[in-house]
């Protein structure tokens, strides 16, 4: 029992926790002592009149403890930025720091006992070991009865230590003792938990990767990217290679420059832009992964793909899987769907769908000065229907496509946006011969079924209304297209006020 709380076997994970742990607190506590010196000694020497040797005696005591702090403060920070000194340096340098820290205290309290005050200096220097060292058990033992007995020589030597009760002496030094080494086991106790929670999630870890090992052969590239220690490894090498990155002047990894060469140019810059390692965690907070697509030179497309597996306590990804993946039968799967979606099975032409959104899209540039639209609509279909059949009225609609197509040929684009209805977004100077050359094929037209077709059309041109945006364009050939088509009905001699549009 004694000899695990005075000699406890601790793992290396353990010990390097309690080690970074005291290390940070000496140097926190050196620059804090360094810096009230510091303002101590300005004080001090503001407030002397005269400078005799007492005086000199006790600014060298503050210099002394200001250069002590900051080198304490210097050699800390040094130690946690290297990862060369091990923990029986850590261990030497802690007890120095506890021996020079101790013999400064009993060098200041000796002139203040000489003088007949408390000592007051100790005291304080022995809370602040207290609090903030972390030293073996067996170790704080020794230095502290060393300290100790040090300290009561030198007063002793004075007037035999007459202002020292013994016991009372003996009792503090039993309870610093004491005060190191629970200190010691609580830092123990947190350092252990710590050790736990992060074996606990290093297992998560592994078991993560080791899944991502075991779908690696869905991916044709999977790399692990490692921010604690900067390193980039390929999951899929058998032999686990990690390879060193340089944040500094490295914006990418060693897998996406090989894959630089590889990617369309046109693409090029947001293949950059995406693969900056640089950017890939902040640009990962609050989400699940990064995913975007690019088309290689020589197997098409590929989806390239950040996935965090770890994280830090402020949600910053320390861990990151980059993997890619050949998608382009996926691709064209797609593609095919939206052209389905977009087109009419008729006709094959582009359906409303895909009118709707051209004409958003003149709309957010703005109508150019040539622009056209144009509104068709087939006569008589709903006649032919009923009389002759669907499969006429079918013929009909395919025949005015053609029309339509022919006329207006590479000048813009034929939709077919409802039963017997078109609109066409073209660029053209003379609207007016077009709607002309529409109507003449239509009626040159002839089918197995129907023997003639008529067509009614009307355009809004950009150029005759510039103040119309895109709707009310759209709205202006719509009417010009009814306009015509109550001329149609008038020349046939079908009496009715408001003809159906059929």
């Amino acid at each position: 029992m004694i000899r695990e709380f005075l000699f406890p076997d601790l793992s290396k994970e353990t010990l390097k926790i309690i080690d970074e742990d005291s290390i940070r607190n000496i140097g926190y506590i050196s620059l804090a002592i360094a810096f009230f010196e510091i303002l101590s000694l300005a004080w001090y020497v503001l407030t002397r009149r005269r400078f005799g040797p007492e005086e000199w005696t006790a600014m060298g005591s503050i210099l002394f403890c200001v250069i002590l702090c900051a080198g304490g403060y210097l050699l800390a920070k040094t130690i946690r930025n290297e990862a060369v000194f091990s923990h029986r340096h850590v261990m030497a340098y802690k007890a120095i720091y506890f021996m020079l820290i101790s013999i400064w205290a009993i060098w200041t309290s000796y002139r203040q006992y000489s003088r007949g005050e408390q000592l007051l200096t100790f005291y304080a220097v022995e809370v602040m070991l207290v609090c903030f060292i972390l030293i073996k058990p067996w170790l704080s033992t020794i230095l502290t009865a060393f300290v100790y007995c040090i300290l009561y020589a030198v007063l002793y030597s004075i007037d035999g230590a007459a202002g020292i009760n013994v016991l009372n002496y003996t009792v503090l030094a039993i309870v610093s003792v004491i005060g190191l080494v629970v200190r010691y086991h609580s830092s123990i106790g947190m350092a252990e938990t710590t050790v736990q929670l992060q074996r606990a999630k290093d297992t998560e870890i592994r078991d993560k990767i080791s899944t991502l090992q075991a779908m690696s052969d869905i991916y044709d590239n999977v790399n692990l990217i490692d921010f604690t220690d900067n390193t980039e490894m390929a999951l899929r090498d058998k032999n686990h290679k990690k390879r060193k990155i340089d944040l500094g002047p490295q914006t990418h990894t060693f897998m996406t420059q090989g894959l630089r060469d590889r990617v369309m140019p046109d693409q090029m810059e947001r293949f950059i832009e995406y693969t900056n390692i640089t950017t890939v965690r902040s640009r990962l907070v609050g989400r699940k992964l990064l995913s975007d697509d690019f088309i290689d030179v020589a197997d098409g497309w590929i989806r390239a793909q950040y996935i965090p597996v770890d994280y830090d306590e402020n949600g910053i990804a320390l861990r990151v899987i980059f993997t890619t993946r050949n998608v382009d039968d996926e691709k064209r799967r797609e593609e095919r769907l939206l052209r389905i979606a977009m087109t009419d099975e008729l006709t094959r032409l582009p359906n409303r769908r895909s009118y709707e959104e051209d004409l958003m899209e003149c709309g957010i540039r703005g109508p150019e000065m040539d622009l056209v639209l144009l509104c068709a609509d087939v006569n008589g279909l709903k006649k032919v229907n009923d009389t002759i059949g669907h499969v006429a009225g079918d013929e009909l609609i395919m025949g005015a496509a053609e029309c339509l197509l022919l006329a207006i040929g590479n000048r813009g684009k034929v939709y077919r946006t409802g039963g017997d209805e078109f609109m066409a977004i073209l660029h053209a100077d003379d609207p007016r011969k077009i709607c002309g050359d529409i109507e003449k094929r239509s009626g040159e037209w002839r089918g197995q079924y129907s023997k003639g077709m008529s067509i009614s059309v009307g355009y809004a041109s950009r150029a005759e209304d510039t103040g119309l945006d895109i709707h009310e364009l759209e709205k202006k050939a719509d009417e010009a297209m009814y306009r015509s088509k109550e001329r149609y009905y008038r020349e046939k001699g079908i009496d009715r006020r408001r003809a159906p549009r059929t």
